[in-house]
């Protein structure tokens, strides 16, 4: 089995621990972030396969974070799947403006995500 990497990028603990431990279980390798300082550069350095986005962050939101790995020829074609507790119409369309590959609400659905996140992997 060839073992994908996936960054999972949420400041809420509790909400992260689950993704966490819910990809590893799945024999996915999970790289953390609590924020977006310096989210890009470290994007570059360790070569994700997907990202796990929430767009309500401290310091930088999801949104700016999106809008800047699309922009990023070396970054560009990881997917973003976001993952956020904003549920409005508007808020979706601006996350897959942003360049969002899928969006994904909380609560989350584990086996939604396990399908979604399979699919952007195969």
């Amino acid at each position: 089995m060839v073992h994908k990497t996936i960054l999972v990028v949420e400041d809420h603990q509790v909400s992260r621990d689950l993704v966490v431990e819910l990809l590893t279980a799945a024999g996915y390798i999970v790289l953390e972030a609590e924020d977006g300082l310096g989210l890009i550069e470290r994007v570059k350095r360790e070569r994700p396969n997907l990202i796990l986005m929430d767009l309500q962050l401290p310091r930088i939101d999801g949104f700016t974070l999106i809008r800047q790995l699309k922009a990023d020829a070396e970054t560009r074609e990881i997917p973003v799947l976001a993952v956020t507790a904003y549920t409005q119409p508007e808020q979706k369309a601006s996350a897959l403006d942003a360049g969002c590959a899928y969006y994904l609400t909380k609560p989350l659905d584990t086996q939604a995500v396990l399908s979604v996140v399979a699919r952007f992997l195969a």
